[in-house]
């Protein structure tokens, strides 16, 4: 069972729009017990399989350029559980401010949580180069295959995790990823890049890494 010890707090800064030299006192405790609630309360799980290229899960050319030469093409999705969604729920009723800081801290997790899916991964297709993760709704890859991806996936079964009528995901502290296994290095196929914000074309993200803009 993969677990989180703790959460990166400078990705939780860039959620929130602060800049990691301004943060104050009071800031830290909002954090400390964000972090303390999420790790306390989030059940990870996921599951993942292997897909073809024409797969009807997949759309759009930017992610068929990043898996052009990929041999292998996994699917994943994974989910922080019910009980984070409560809490945001929860403490939005009482305590905005700690509500903003545990919803962007919960994007963390989840993050952190995938990359550890990928370790586990990479442990699986020993031998291969991934590339980065890729998700509905980066560059052109449409948000509209995420209904594609939990049903291929059967994740409502699986772990839980189901999709509204407006693609909202539910739990909504989930992601569902695309990555491609290579049996040599691909230039351009993202397996060097420093995040995974630049093999999005969406320039305008508030989210954005401000080297890469």
């Amino acid at each position: 069972m993969i677990t989180l010890a703790n959460l990166n707090r400078e990705e939780a800064l860039r959620y929130m729009g602060v800049r990691s030299n301004s943060v104050d006192e009071q800031t830290t405790a909002l954090m400390d017990k964000a972090e303390y609630d999420i790790l306390k309360l989030c059940r990870p799980v996921y599951t993942f399989a292997e897909i073809s290229k024409d797969s009807p899960a997949l759309g759009g050319k930017d992610i068929m350029k990043v898996l052009e030469k990929s041999e292998k093409v996994i699917l994943i999705a994974s989910t922080l559980g019910i009980y984070v969604d409560k809490l945001i729920r929860k403490t939005q009723v009482t305590d905005m401010a700690q509500a903003f800081v545990i919803d962007s801290m919960a994007s963390v997790a989840i993050e952190q949580f995938m990359d550890k899916i990928e370790l586990e991964l990479k442990n699986i297709y020993s031998g291969y180069y991934f590339t980065r993760r890729y998700s509905p709704g980066y560059g052109d890859y449409p948000l509209e295959c995420q209904q594609k991806v939990i049903k291929l996936l059967n994740t409502e079964k699986k772990i839980g995790l189901g999709i509204t009528s407006s693609l909202m995901m539910n739990p909504t502290k989930s992601v569902t990823a695309v990555i491609g296994l290579n049996k040599n290095p691909v230039r351009g196929a993202g397996t060097d890049c420093k995040n995974k914000c630049m093999l999005c074309g969406n320039t305008d993200c508030p989210y954005r890494k401000k080297e890469e803009q």
